[in-house]
């Protein structure tokens, strides 16, 4: 049923909607698949425009608000790491293939989260299930994406990903397709604004990143197999910062079980909370030394139930507490160091 479900998605028209009405009731904001001049109210409206059918890629202008953007900025900041990529088994690795920053937001975390993995559902077709978690990416000073397909190899592949940026970029930042066929490029890069394309898209299909907008790629053919032409890259950050937020859909429900229980944000280092009522019961049970990932987590990534574990103190100034977070994160490095031997 999941399956059939995913290739009517993707062979159903897709769906714009928003809260603007548009006289066109049947095709909301479908303005066609060929240029055609933006009215003036297009800076806010939202409207769709077909970049490529090979890859089906299309650019949601004005997906998300300024203000949703700034909120999930908001949300990632404190929590950025080293990105990694998908290594052997599903696990994240180090790759200078991927040179960004970045961290996952949980799906539901609050009613911002919910309302734009909402909208993204409603535009693809496909549940809001099917989506990992959001993972905010931040790029500088020449960062970059490899070029590299979204699918992967296992029961239940990403059929489709919907970038979106949070920032704009002064130069760079582009996401580029290069294996996408050039003759069937319908982007219109005055729609985005003035300006030169990089190096490394000028060749390309490519989408300049615009605060607010959004990109649908599917990475699936209708038969499920791998697009090849969905190869892409994100073109290195010339200048200024990029910020993205990434959707990744799957053929089946991502980890549903998740959805079962309310979603929190990483712990933060200031912060001293027990994530689960069971903390303490598992501390007890000796799970701070057998289970450290969870309950003890890294210098750079907190865990769940550090206080039940007696590694951390609560601080009173939060963020702007630097000694009592150097505290904290000397109380989990020292354990760890100890249960390890050093």
């Amino acid at each position: 049923m999941t399956v059939l479900l995913v290739l009517l998605a993707l062979f159903a028209p897709l769906a714009c909607t928003s809260e603007v009405a548009y006289d066109d009731e049947r095709l909301i904001g479908w303005k066609g698949e060929t240029h055609r001049q933006a009215p003036a109210s297009s800076d806010t409206e939202p409207w769709v425009e077909t970049i490529t059918h090979y890859p089906r890629a299309y650019l949601f202008h004005n997906f998300l608000s300024p203000e949703e953007c700034d909120h999930i900025i908001e949300l990632a900041d404190p929590v950025m790491e080293r990105s990694t990529v998908v290594g052997n088994g599903g696990k994240g690795v180090l790759d200078n293939i991927r040179t960004s920053s970045g961290t996952f937001i949980p799906r539901k975390v609050d009613a911002t989260i919910t309302t734009i993995e909402e909208r993204i559902a409603r535009y693809t077709h496909i549940p809001l299930p099917h989506q990992e978690d959001m993972q905010v990416l931040k790029y500088v000073d020449g960062q970059k994406y490899g070029a590299h397909y979204d699918s992967l190899v296992d029961g239940s592949p990403r059929i489709a990903t919907v970038l979106m940026y949070l920032s704009d970029v002064e130069e760079g930042g582009e996401t580029a397709f290069p294996k996408a066929f050039a003759k069937d490029k319908y982007f219109d890069p005055a729609v985005q604004g003035a300006g030169s394309w990089s190096a490394c898209a000028r060749e390309y299909v490519a989408a300049r990143p615009k605060k607010g907008d959004a990109l649908l790629f599917y990475s699936l053919n209708p038969d499920l197999r791998q697009d090849q032409f969905s190869f892409h890259t994100g073109c290195p950050v010339i200048a200024g910062t990029k910020w993205s937020a990434t959707a990744w859909i799957h053929t089946e429900p991502f980890r549903p079980e998740d959805l079962l229980h309310p979603a929190h944000l990483p712990q933060r280092m200031w912060q001293c909370e027990n994530v689960n009522e069971s903390c303490e019961a598992w501390a007890r049970a000796g799970e701070c030394e057998k289970n450290p990932v969870y309950m003890v987590g890294s210098p750079s990534k907190p865990g769940e139930c550090r206080p039940a574990c007696n590694l951390c103190r609560p601080c009173p100034d939060g963020e702007a507490d630097k000694q009592c977070i150097l505290d904290n994160t000397r109380m989990v490095s020292d354990f760890l160091k100890k249960l390890r031997g050093e």
